[in-house]
């Protein structure tokens, strides 16, 4: 899916981004990350319109993104012929982690609720950042388990 603007990266938007990405563990190296963002070439910013598809289940893909701004909501195909809406995500929260870990096909489509705004990193660049920052690597990690337990759990 292609954004309706690419935008500019500031360094409000550094900021917000090494903030959103900082864990309790994570305040002693905020500095460190927020310098190693900054040196990121292929990190972009990305607008999307209210009802743009940012994701589709079933294509191939493994950037990762964080919301800047706006709602978007998770869809799903299920055992009808038309997909269900899974969950809803905010500012700070991210996506994409999945097809970026295991790589192949997206698990699900996420979609634009309101005007947005996201953060998209490159696989490469993530596995660079990643390893050099353990807490966040094992909170991507944490966080793509449960959202995998969550759409292979029978209910």
């Amino acid at each position: 899916m292609k954004p309706n603007q690419k935008l500019t990266i500031g360094p409000m938007d550094l900021d917000w981004l090494a903030e959103a990405l900082k864990l309790d563990d994570l305040s002693s190296e905020a500095p460190a990350l927020e310098r190693l963002l900054g040196s990121l070439p292929a990190l972009r910013l990305e607008g999307w319109s209210k009802g743009a598809e940012i994701l589709r289940e079933g294509d191939t893909g493994d950037d990762f993104f964080v919301l800047r701004s706006g709602t978007v909501s998770i869809w799903r195909l299920g055992s009808g012929p038309k997909a269900q809406k899974v969950g809803t995500l905010k500012s700070g929260d991210f996506f994409g982690e999945i097809g970026f870990l295991l790589g192949g096909a997206r698990s699900a489509t996420v979609r634009a609720e309101t005007d947005s705004r996201t953060f998209r990193f490159p696989a490469k660049e993530l596995s660079d950042l990643l390893s050099k920052h353990d807490i966040l690597d094992r909170w991507v990690k944490k966080v793509a388990c449960a959202r995998l337990e969550k759409l292979f759990r029978k209910d």
